[in-house]
């Protein structure tokens, strides 16, 4: 009873939250959706469906790519109706239950005894993806990096992104490093830690992960390129709403930081969230007050939710759906 009091306050608060930051921003004038109709014409709602759907597809894919790399076979089409069941409750369900979970738990029971690399293939897809968001900032700072040292708040950002950049090629030089693991340095220190039989499984299943460079480099390949369908959808998102004056790179180095912050499991999906970040990040870059960011992220969350509801389509036609009280023990 008090777990699940706990979750459900955990969860309510998690949308207010979200609530509080659009009701803000609506009423000081920040977010404008009447900027959101223009999107509606037949050919920017298709190419903006498309956008979206390659954007999860390709998510998809390196996950699979991920799965298939620890010998588990599975088909693009049954890992892309996984995906999209999982993007559904990362809407539909934003307490304790995420879209990650979902996708482990019937990766898992498709697949008997495969619960370590279900597990393992979700968090390592989570995480090359967040550096794959850090490398994109990174290269295009590195890009503009004139105009990013004018900027005071740019500055600190491109220090931090750099800084983030190298502790994840430290990190992941370390879980996947051959002469690392066959000397047992990592080893020693996880054994010192609470819960070390669980983090022993852990760093053993995601070392594999680092065996096979090509399918490395293939993972990093497909999310820049899910991350590019994502931007481009923010690009035409913006032309369409009337902000032709924003260009194209200013796009391609706020979306990795914006998306960066709604990863961060504070709003549901990020809504909220994302707006705000979007909105300082854009108004900074540009060095002038505008509705540019709130208006293309509020576009591409609501076309992702949309193309979601497949989600929640596919996930009816289970035979066999995860009752309530399991998804209340997995969160």
């Amino acid at each position: 009873m008090v777990k699940h009091t706990k979750k459900l306050l955990v969860q309510s608060t998690k949308i207010l939250f979200s609530a509080g930051i659009i009701y803000w921003l609506i009423q000081s004038g920040k977010l404008n959706f009447s900027a959101l109709k223009n999107l509606l014409t037949p050919t920017t709602a298709s190419v903006a469906l498309l956008l979206v759907l390659l954007n999860l597809f390709l998510a998809s894919e390196r996950w699979r790519t991920l799965i298939r790399s620890q010998g588990m076979s599975a088909g693009p089409l049954k890992v892309f109706k996984l995906s999209l069941i999982g993007s559904f409750f990362n809407f539909a369900m934003p307490g304790g239950v995420g879209g990650d979970v979902i996708k482990a738990y019937y990766l898992t029971r498709a697949n008997p005894g495969s619960k370590v690399i279900a597990v393992t293939s979700v968090l390592m897809d989570r995480v090359l993806g967040l550096f794959a968001m850090v490398l994109l900032a990174l290269l295009v700072m590195l890009y503009d990096l004139n105009h990013i040292m004018t900027i005071p708040t740019l500055t600190t950002l491109f220090w931090f992104i750099l800084s983030l950049f190298f502790a994840f090629v430290i990190a992941l030089a370390l879980i996947f490093s051959q002469k690392i693991y066959e000397t047992s340095l990592l080893k020693r220190v996880i054994h010192k830690l609470p819960l070390s039989e669980k983090f022993m499984k852990l760093y053993e299943s995601m070392h594999l992960y680092g065996k096979d460079g090509k399918r490395f480099m293939l993972v990093l390949f497909l999310s820049l390129l899910s991350q590019g369908c994502s931007i481009v959808f923010l690009i035409i998102a913006g032309n369409a709403a009337g902000f032709t004056e924003v260009a194209a790179k200013t796009y391609f180095l706020v979306a990795p930081l914006g998306y960066m912050a709604t990863a961060i499991p504070i709003s549901p999906a990020g809504v909220g969230v994302g707006q705000a970040a979007f909105y300082f990040l854009f108004n900074i870059y540009n060095g002038s007050t505008s509705e540019v960011g709130p208006t293309v992220i509020t576009a591409f969350q609501v076309t992702t939710f949309v193309v979601s509801l497949l989600g929640a389509f596919f996930y009816l036609r289970i035979k066999e759906r995860v009752d309530a009280s399991t998804l209340e023990d997995l969160g």
